[in-house]
């Protein structure tokens, strides 16, 4: 898979990338600030025996699943093996805040408009780091985990009720779900972190309730408690993941 790129000043990548994200159209190239160089991004992962080797044979399988049905499938899978490992109150605590009728009456009523968020929040820079936006050829940003196996990444995903891992198709599939419910688009992709800019998000109770739970399922390593992530995280213009 072909990766072309430069190295990009972190205080202009945002700006850089909305002009390329605005060309996509006539480029066919969809860009991804990263902090990996081209080629290494291009490259087949180490273990393709867990990612498989992606690229545009991939991607046809990933697109023909039904996203809402994966999404369902994981979280499903992630609720599960949460509820498998707790005793007690602490499961029933756990059943309330997953089911996203009962969590959706903790959260505030819907807001006049979105937080805006940071694309880099909380993001761990140090001086010297480089940073690169990338040109991938992909009809939408949320192909990228395919093309690019391990872009994300979650090596620790794992439910074992359900026996399975988190897997680039499965990435597809809730990136893809976002992408038409809320407008989300991939702004910053690597080994381990992932950033999303939301042009809808979501502002009712209910449908921030069941995006919390989904974020929840999806990534839980960098979680706040799901009410705050209802409030808060879910409905902001910025959302941000990173998997250990």
């Amino acid at each position: 898979m072909a990766v072309h790129g430069f190295p990009v000043d972190r205080a202009q990548a945002p700006e850089i990338w909305r002009g390329w994200r605005a060309a996509h159209r006539r480029t066919g190239l969809w860009p991804v600030v990263t902090s990996v160089d081209p080629a290494s991004l291009a490259a087949s992962p180490a273990n393709t025996e867990r990612l498989g080797r992606g690229g545009p044979a991939g991607l046809v399988a990933a697109l023909d699943a039904d996203p809402e049905a994966v999404v369902a499938e994981v979280v499903d899978a992630a609720t599960r093996d949460i509820l498998a490992q707790a005793d007690g109150d602490e499961r029933e605590e756990w059943r309330a805040e997953l089911d996203p009728g009962r969590l959706a009456g903790l959260l505030r009523p819907a807001g006049a408009a979105p937080s805006a968020g940071d694309v880099w929040d909380h993001e761990e820079h140090r001086p010297g780091d480089e940073l690169w936006l990338c040109l991938v050829e992909a009809e939408e940003g949320f192909e990228l985990p395919v093309l690019l196996p391990g872009v994300p990444d979650a090596p620790n995903w794992w439910s074992e009720p359900a026996q399975r891992p988190l897997l680039p198709a499965d990435h597809v599939a809730f990136l893809r779900s976002w992408h038409e419910r809320f407008g989300a688009e991939v702004f910053f992709a690597d080994g381990a972190t992932l950033r999303l800019v939301v042009a809808r998000p979501p502002s009712d109770p209910l449908t921030a309730a069941r995006v919390a739970v989904e974020h929840f399922a999806y990534c839980s390593d960098l979680a706040d408690d799901l009410p705050v992530m209802g409030n808060d995280r879910v409905r902001s213009t910025v959302w941000s993941f990173w998997w250990d």
